[in-house]
């Protein structure tokens, strides 16, 4: 007993140094969205206004959801604004928690009495040196708290599952909705993990139309409880934007604001890869986009290519959509002040890039609309079944180097970076994702071989956390492996509770029977 307790120790002092190192070695503001929360948590500090304007008149904003902000607003208060430094030392100690939780789910997912322990150390220990997520520590983003807010709302909907008093599992499901409330504050798409609890629950029950009731009840509770922590937000959105807005918009757009929405969908009928990402979407009126920047994949048709190139080239001379007539009418009038002023105003030239004088309109949006629609009736399979399959792959099986000095992709090796030894890391971080993927198929089979009614119903749980949210986010047109960090968790209590059992699941299976109730 003593030397499990040491291990215990080891390894929270492990992961705790580790994510202590990464937060104040490798310190990332590079991400947009981290300027757009230190933005709008400063504006609350100042201005006492939810606002992401960098100046007046710091107009009110609901293109970010709560949660993250005002968890900035709560460290620049203790230790001064835009103390980020701060920020990272705190989601540093608070993913450590993280790690604790997971070994937590590890030890009630395992299947023998004897061998929790075991379970949860390797859950632990995994967690513990997992590079993927620690490196977020260093960041201004969400990342953190979604992790330790899903593995909690995991734990509790655990000890809801496995309760055996209603009172105990009525109050268990109150907080694992409250949760998952509050950890949709901090990100939206975590929803997912609230819908996979829920779908869990009912399929779990389905068998017995005794259980079946019972699981309606726990859903309605759980359903209410997760409802009432988005009031307060919806019911500012309505006030302030005359909009039912309980989570933030898809776009992160504000009322009335274009988006173009045509252009993501000819997007979505080609992108299956990251590395388009930044030229496609992020490039978007702020820089000159090219076809040359796509894939031959973009284009079914050398016509289909001209026509694209005629969309952006409007794109990129939005001067040239004016009449001829009154550029040289103000060409003529102004001709004199420029001559005069020329030599003045020559040194500010530079200070405005060619680049930025770009636009989508609507009108080139409804062009690329059109070439979508019919990129998508030509094949269907390809974009309902062959891209998403492809963006899943992409999503998945990424270096997951994002935010380390060396990011990058593995392949093709001849673009590589050996100044920043991309050569050592990338295969390095290939090979630990493979590891912790194959770790976790490896916990799947013996949980399942184990026939254990418990046991399935844990992966069950972990199938509908990991699969609903690939599935949506392969449908998107940004496939960025930083939206799937939050598998890995789930991967470690896998692995944990599945190897700890590895050797005994079949006198296990013989011990328990599959209806046996299993005490909390």
């Amino acid at each position: 007993m003593k030397r499990r307790w040491i291990l215990y120790v080891f390894f929270i002092l492990l992961a705790l140094s580790f994510r202590l190192f990464v937060a104040l070695r490798l310190p990332n503001d590079e991400p947009d969205d981290g300027r757009v929360y230190s933005q709008i948590a400063r504006n609350v500090i100042e201005q006492h206004v939810y606002s992401h304007d960098s100046q007046p008149p710091y107009s009110p904003s609901l293109i970010r959801l709560p949660g993250y902000p005002l968890f900035l607003v709560g460290v620049y208060k203790v230790f001064g604004s835009g103390n980020n430094t701060a920020v990272r030392v705190v989601q540093a100690v608070i993913d450590t928690a993280t790690c604790v939780l997971i070994a937590l789910i590890a030890f009630a997912w395992a299947i023998e009495e004897e061998r929790k322990h075991r379970a949860a150390l390797i859950a632990l220990a995994l967690a513990a040196v997992c590079p993927f997520t620690a490196i977020y520590v260093a960041t201004i983003l969400t990342e953190v708290f979604t992790n330790f807010l899903a593995a909690a709302m995991v734990l509790t909907a655990t000890f809801a599952f496995k309760a055996i008093t209603r009172r105990r599992a009525l109050v268990y499901w109150i907080a694992t909705g409250l949760l998952a409330g509050l950890v949709v504050l901090f990100r939206p798409d975590a929803g997912l993990f609230a819908a996979a609890i829920g779908s869990t629950l009912i399929l779990s029950a389905l068998p017995v139309l005794s259980r079946l009731r019972e699981a309606i009840l726990y859903a309605a509770v759980f359903s209410l409880a997760f409802c009432i922590v988005l009031v307060p937000w919806t019911i500012r959105n309505r006030r302030v934007f005359h909009v039912f807005q309980p989570l933030a918009p898809a776009h992160a757009e504000m009322p009335g604001e274009f988006v173009p929405r045509g252009y993501l969908l000819w997007v979505r009928t080609w992108l299956d890869d990251e590395r388009y990402v930044a030229p496609a979407l992020w490039a978007m009126d702020t820089k000159r986009m090219s076809v040359d920047d796509f894939p031959d994949s973009a284009f079914d048709s050398d016509e289909e290519r001209d026509r694209v190139e005629a969309l952006l080239n409007k794109y990129n001379h939005p001067d040239e959509e004016t009449p001829d007539e009154q550029a040289s009418t103000d060409d003529d009038e102004n001709q004199d002040e420029e001559e005069g002023n020329n030599e003045e105003e020559q040194p500010e030239q530079p200070q405005e890039p060619e680049d930025t004088n770009v636009e989508m309109t609507p009108e080139i949006d409804a062009g690329f609309a059109q070439i979508g629609q019919e990129r998508v009736a030509h094949s269907r399979f390809r974009y309902y079944v062959v891209l998403p399959l492809k963006r899943g792959a992409t999503l998945w099986f990424d270096t997951h180097s994002q935010y380390y000095p060396f990011n990058g992709e593995l392949l093709p090796l001849d673009d590589l970076d050996y100044d920043i030894h991309q050569q050592y890391w990338l295969p390095l971080f290939t090979a630990l994702t493979w590891i912790y993927t194959l770790l976790g198929v490896v916990g799947v089979w013996v949980l399942w071989r184990s026939c254990d009614r418990n046991a399935r119903r844990w992966l069950l749980l972990a199938a509908l956390l990991i699969f609903l949210r690939l599935g949506f986010f392969a449908t998107l047109e940004n496939p960025e492996p930083r939206y799937t960090v939050e598998f890995f968790p789930f991967l470690a209590v896998l692995a944990g509770a599945g190897l700890a059992a590895f050797k005994g699941f079949r006198a296990s299976a013989k011990e328990t029977p599959p209806d046996a109730p299993t005490a909390e």
